[in-house]
């Protein structure tokens, strides 16, 4: 099984953007709950370069021990050599393994599980799995930044836009690794696997709003969309390229809007904080 591996220069591109995305409320009402439990055990999965940790420990109050878990140990290194920007007690551990093996594992000793644009590659085993497996420990969720299969370009509309995306999204819901993924219905797949299991769950959107200033990662959004629908419609590939050398000149554009859809999942568990985790 190959899981999707994701450059480094990707994931330092697009961290200020996640950063400035996520909705403040979730983590305010997380941080409520984490005192009231007095959790101190955090697994980031899929972690990457650690982008998830930088935002999170910091708006989380106490000792914090995290257990960074991902497949790629070159990205697990990078998140390890970078200064954090927690304070109070913070440790970090890496782990190299994947969701389905050392991840479930490691959810069993967590008191939050949590990850950043992950979902949307699971499957809904994987998905059903890890919420069985954070049920078993009655430990908080919060999954942030999954794709929801909203692209919108400003301020002019082009007449291809809507079967870009449509391939697009068609392509989201390969095997990524972890079986059929998600895709864009990962958001709303994942609060459903967790209310069956008793939590309590709250989303708030998580949009990519670009602009002009954002055009590195636009175009990089840009070409990647590019190549997932030559993939999926070989036979329109010079529409396809048409339309990606017309977007290509938009990106230039000091008017440029481009909101990219995603949702931010808060899961908690039902009944009051006890003890220590």
């Amino acid at each position: 099984m190959s899981v999707e591996t994701f450059d480094a220069g990707w994931l330092t591109l697009r961290e200020p953007v996640d950063h400035r995305s996520r909705p403040s409320d979730l983590a305010a009402r997380l941080s409520v709950w984490w005192a009231a439990r007095g959790a101190t055990k955090v697994l980031d999965l899929g972690s990457g370069t650690g982008s998830n940790f930088r935002y999170l420990s910091g708006r989380l109050p106490g000792p914090q021990d995290w257990t960074l878990l991902d497949h790629d140990q070159a990205l697990l290194e990078r998140a390890m050599a970078e200064p954090t920007k927690a304070s109070g007690g913070v440790r970090v551990t890496a782990v190299a393994g994947d969701l389905m093996n050392e991840g479930l594992a490691e959810v069993q000793s967590a008191g939050l599980v949590t990850a950043s644009a992950l979902l949307d590659l699971a499957s809904e085993e994987s998905v059903d799995a890890l919420a069985e497996a954070c049920a078993s420990a009655r430990c908080a969720a919060l999954f942030a930044l999954t794709y929801d299969g909203s692209v919108t370009w400003g301020p002019d509309v082009d007449a291809f836009d809507g079967q870009i995306l449509a391939a697009i999204n068609s392509h989201q819901r390969r095997d990524k690794g972890m079986g059929r993924a998600l895709g864009p219905t990962a958001g709303t797949y994942t609060l459903e696997a967790f209310r069956r299991r008793g939590y309590e769950t709250f989303t708030s959107a998580s949009p990519w709003r670009l602009a002009h200033g954002d055009k590195v990662l636009a175009r990089a959004l840009l070409e990647g969309w590019r190549d997932a629908a030559l993939e999926e419609r070989p036979d329109q590939s010079d529409a396809i390229r048409a339309w990606s050398e017309i977007r290509a000149a938009d990106l230039q554009s000091p008017t440029l809007q481009l909101t990219v859809g995603h949702v931010d999942v808060l899961a908690l568990p039902a009944g009051a904080p006890t003890g220590r985790r």
